[in-house]
């Protein structure tokens, strides 16, 4: 994929907004044990016609569950995907590993009313897998305002992106425009979440922009995707407190790194340094310069923020992404996996590694989080 736009602008936007959003620190208690997890992807289409994961093997599928519950001592993981069949299998091995799901089907650029159906459709399969035992929280959506159409200006994402950036540059209106779009983005959320109910009776929450105004009334759970983008560790942690007074529990549903110098202060804008591939298979990167790889940078960041995000009393943290065969790691040409915010890295097709089992190695973001969710799992 190829973005156009100025991500310095988009982080100095969203750190803007966060400003404007935050309130007065309210601190909640912490629960006695975290829910620790990572996203897995079982497909998505990023605004394309063919999904991130192309083919779902289910014997993989298994052995990453096994090893998500127990090398990287999770005992949480949230499924992400469009293929609801896809999520209701891979939702039967999480269980079998002993895993809570978060089950969170997603279908990008859709109307309000394609989501709607589409949602209802994977509610009643969740209902199933509860009624089979699975402990499973459904997940409405996730940043509605960029992924899908009808509450932000734009029939695109990257037209919506561009108008999220614009923000910026007219901080006075700034809030009464994201008042605007967060009224459509809660009254289609409303309409989401009485679908769902309707069909499903467990604990229903929402992955939330940090830009995005969300009527927590309407969840059980409070879910946000919550990168730091170079802030300082004071702005980035006082920026949850306008969550708490809601006093419901707080999921962090998305926080990761990609595995290049310079990307820890990129945060959620990462994968941007990458903005194409020419004809001879060699990347395009922001600059005219190609990152140096360091799996160091992706674990160092992976470990602080969890470690913050637990001291700060959060219920729960996902690190993204378990996985990402789409962005397979290469030693010429272009390094894919670098951008990628993967915790093991892919092979492409012409490597004897991709034909293995399994067909991914760990990196060392793998190994920190495995060291680092063992210590949260003894209370040490």
């Amino acid at each position: 994929m190829i973005y156009d736009y100025n991500i310095s602008m988009v982080k100095k936007t969203i750190i803007l907004l966060l400003m404007l959003l935050s309130i007065s620190p309210i601190y909640g208690q912490r629960k006695a044990e975290m829910m620790r997890g990572v996203v897995y992807d079982c497909g998505l289409s990023f605004g394309g016609s063919t999904l991130s994961l192309d083919v779902f093997d289910e014997r993989q599928v298994e052995y990453d569950m096994d090893v998500i519950a127990h090398i990287l001592r999770c005992n949480t993981i949230r499924l992400e995907g469009e293929d609801i069949a896809r999520l209701e299998k891979a939702a039967l091995m999480a269980h079998k590993a002993g895993l809570r799901v978060f089950f969170n089907p997603w279908k990008h650029e859709a109307t309000a009313q394609q989501t709607i159906e589409y949602v209802k459709e994977a509610a009643r399969v969740a209902e199933g897998l509860r009624q089979e035992g699975v402990d499973i929280v459904f997940v409405t959506a996730c940043e509605y305002t960029l992924f899908s159409k009808g509450a932000m200006p734009g029939e695109t994402r990257d037209d919506r992106i561009q108008w999220l950036m614009s923000l910026g540059k007219s901080p006075e209106t700034a809030m009464d425009s994201l008042q605007q779009v967060s009224m459509r983005l809660n009254g289609i959320l409303r309409q989401l979440a009485e679908a769902i109910r309707q069909e499903y009776k467990g604990l229903l929450t929402y992955s939330s922009g940090t830009w995005e105004q969300v009527d927590w009334s309407l969840f059980d759970i409070i879910g946000i995707d919550y990168y730091r983008n170079g802030e300082t560790r004071e702005d980035y942690l006082q920026a949850l407190d306008r969550y708490r007074p809601v006093g419901k529990p707080i999921v962090c549903m998305e926080v990761g790194c990609c595995a290049y110098e310079g990307a820890s202060a990129r945060g959620g804008f990462g994968f941007s340094v990458l903005q194409g591939v020419d004809a001879d298979g060699n990347g395009i990167y922001e600059g005219g310069v190609a990152p140096k790889r360091s799996e160091k940078e992706q674990a160092d960041y992976v470990e602080e923020q969890v470690t913050l995000l637990h001291e700060a009393g959060l219920n729960g943290v996902f690190v993204y992404v378990f996985r990402f065969p789409v962005y397979p790691y290469r030693t010429e040409g272009c390094d894919q996996d670098m951008t990628s915010y993967a915790l093991v890295k892919s092979f492409p097709a012409n490597d004897a590694r991709s034909r293995q089992f399994p067909s991914w190695q760990p990196k060392e973001a793998f190994y920190r989080l495995g060291k680092v969710f063992t210590r949260l799992a003894n209370n040490e």
